[in-house]
């Protein structure tokens, strides 16, 4: 280039950039003309400014990786386990349902006793009200593990799939919301353990048809020694100084009716039962308490109608709600126990209904949740829970025969015969 020549810009690009552009537009002209070779070479160089612009393949794996990449998850063991004991019971329980690791280190926190159903629904001496379940850590938890697919049920106090609610329900707060079985789903406490709802019960009775299916087929091959009595739980729980063993026995009657038959086992000191210090919290059925209704039921050992129910006697022994009745074997519930104390064995009997599909009025009348709205002398036939029964002094002259010398040669404790020999 000759000294004092302007430079013409469309001949000669400042830089790369235009140079690959000005090319790139010549290249794209229209190929009329143009030679197979030179049209290779367009779509070669159109490729090649394409990939400029792709990050590289380990580029793009490293972005996913980072990602999806937990740093908390890096840590070694002992660092989580110190950072675990710093977390209350339900944020440690969702930490422990967050990932495979973290079940495996703190799996154990979901077995909590807080996280299961209260043990006794009704606080002693207090009236059962929903509201007490609605403020347990079960509840909140369960609060947190509602989705898109699950959604809790205030009667049922479980998470149910999302088709088990109508649309209405479903836009009710959880406290509220009611799955399609109605205003008679709830729960039936049968023990400490064992609290069943109706989808429970449904299932429990298909159980005992395979049961009596397999019972049957056997008593065909090896004759009527095959036992058909059917412990379905035991457990034992420890109240201060009484302790209570409860064993439940569930049956199938000719109505397709589930009935369950209760058995207790309760140990205190002698002449102890019904007092406040040594009473339980458990209830026999959704109306009455154990201990008092025991104590109710044994006042009808001075009824002479040992084999039948006078009117107070039934007053007494069964339940005006739920028809429930506890029974005392030969109406004498003591059997003196080696280490002192004395074992009370009786039993409860009651129908939770039949194995419909829907929920039935007997099985509404076993809950114990939901309670009703307030329980008072007005609406509730059974008043109070903890309310000791009354049977009427006796209108005859009781017999030495019936009234004190045979329930003296039972297995009874002493102060069971005073009180037999008080009644002359």
């Amino acid at each position: 280039m000759q000294p004092g020549h302007k430079k013409d810009p469309r001949k000669a690009p400042s830089d790369q950039k235009a140079l690959d552009s000005q090319l790139f537009m010549a290249l794209t002209l229209s190929s009329s003309g143009i030679p197979e070779r030179f049209l290779r070479a367009t779509s070669k160089f159109k490729m090649i400014m394409k990939m400029k612009a792709w990050p590289s393949t380990r580029s793009r794996r490293q972005q996913k990786e980072e990602a999806g990449r937990s740093y908390l998850m890096e840590l070694p063991t002992e660092l989580l386990l110190e950072i675990i004991s710093h977390l209350t019971l339900i944020p440690e329980a969702a930490f422990a349902l967050t990932c495979k690791r973290m079940f495996a280190i703190s799996g154990e926190i979901l077995c909590s006793k807080s996280l299961r159903f209260t043990r006794d629904f009704a606080p002693l001496f207090h009236h059962y009200r929903n509201g007490h379940n609605f403020v347990t850590p079960r509840w909140q938890f369960m609060s947190l593990l509602e989705t898109s697919r699950w959604r809790l049920c205030s009667k049922c106090l479980k998470l149910h799939p999302r088709s088990a609610f109508s649309s209405r329900e479903l836009r009710h707060k959880p406290d509220d919301r009611t799955c399609n079985l109605g205003e008679l789903a709830g729960i039936v406490d049968l023990c400490p353990c064992k609290k069943l709802t109706f989808r429970d019960k449904l299932d429990l009775a298909d159980d005992l048809r395979v049961r009596k299916t397999m019972l049957d087929a056997l008593g065909t091959e090896y004759g009527s020694t095959v036992s058909n009595r059917y412990c379905w739980h035991t457990c034992t729980e420890q109240y201060g100084p009484t302790g209570l063993k409860v064993s439940l026995f569930p049956e199938l009657n000719e109505e397709n009716q589930l009935v369950m038959r209760t058995e207790y086992q309760l140990t205190t000191e002698s002449g102890q039962v019904g007092k406040e210090e040594y009473m339980t919290p458990r209830f026999g059925c959704a109306h009455r308490s154990v201990d008092l209704w025991l104590s109710s039921v044994y006042q009808t050992t001075i009824c002479r109608l040992f084999d039948n129910f006078c009117a107070s006697c039934r007053r007494i022994s069964v339940c005006a709600s739920c028809n429930t009745t506890l029974k005392c074997h030969r109406k004498q519930p003591f059997q003196t126990d080696v280490s002192g104390k004395v074992t009370y064995s009786f039993y409860t009997e009651r129908s939770l209904g039949g194995t419909g599909a829907e929920p039935d009025a007997t099985w509404a009348a076993q809950r114990i949740h939901p309670a009703e709205p307030s329980i008072s002398v007005e609406n509730c036939n059974e008043l109070c829970p903890w309310t000791v029964r009354e049977h009427p002094p006796l209108t005859f002259t009781p017999s030495i025969d019936e009234e004190v010398l045979q329930p003296a040669t039972d297995e009874r404790p002493m102060d069971s015969l005073y009180s037999s020999i008080r009644m002359l």
